[in-house]
């Protein structure tokens, strides 16, 4: 394995428990408009920009209901929860990874789907953003993942050849990504299995019931962040 000099990570459901505030939304919304809505449905559309949730949600629901009204009140109903919380709550292991890095000297970039206002919005909130060597956005790229573009330009501005680089991620079009993009990676998926689900008026007419039965193509995969600190620290990576 090559030496490690860069850590790439997403942002919502890896770094910060927004994957739950993001099906909160989703079933609110869900409740709303009165449709079909289970875990699967998240775990399709998780990773990806805003932009292609939308041409997934006429996949999954088909072109004839009105999902960008479904779209725009998921937001809304993430951002009002978002301001009465005020917090998108750091993940178990984060800091304790964050410092790691910083202790070996390796650069640290966010890669994330959301746009730059959001990313850096979620970074000073939480009081993260001093860590960070680069940022990058889903709407500073032209194709989101799982197209590699993201994590290729976030090398190229860390100045690190990507094979020297280790994506973080909990979704699986970020870690098709990163495959894509010859980076190696780790899978910390989010786990949103506890939340309610939803028949409705407009069912889905997508079958996701073996969305998530083939295991993604991540390299490492941990239960949370400080797992994967502790991995790493007894991984000669960083000489």
């Amino acid at each position: 394995m090559n030496k490690i000099e860069l850590f790439i990570f997403d942002m919502d459901g890896l770094m910060f428990d927004t994957g739950r505030l993001s099906y909160r939304g989703y079933f609110n919304s869900a409740e709303k408009h009165d449709y079909e809505l289970n875990h699967n449905v998240y775990y399709y559309l998780t990773g990806k920009t805003d932009p292609d949730i939308r041409l997934g949600m006429k996949e999954l629901y088909g072109e004839e209901v009105p999902y960008n009204e479904w779209r725009d009140s998921m937001n809304v109903f993430k951002n009002e929860l978002l301001a009465k919380e005020k917090t998108v709550h750091k993940k178990y292991g984060l800091v304790p990874l964050l410092d790691f890095a910083k202790e070996q000297g390796v650069k640290i970039a966010v890669a994330s789907s959301s746009n730059r206002e959001k990313v850096l919005t979620y970074l000073e909130m939480e009081g993260l953003t001093d860590y960070f060597d680069v940022l990058l956005a889903g709407d500073e790229v032209e194709a989101g993942k799982p197209n590699p573009e993201i994590f290729l330009k976030a090398s190229q501005k860390a100045g690190v050849d990507p094979a020297h680089a280790l994506v973080f991620e909990d979704s699986r079009v970020g870690i098709e990504a990163a495959r894509r993009a010859g980076i190696l990676s780790v899978l910390v998926e989010d786990d949103i299995t506890d939340l309610p689900v939803r028949k409705g008026r407009y069912p889905l007419k997508k079958d996701l019931s073996r969305l998530r039965e083939r295991p993604a193509p991540a390299d490492f995969q941990f239960h949370d962040l400080l797992q994967a600190r502790n991995f790493l620290a007894k991984k000669e990576l960083f000489l």
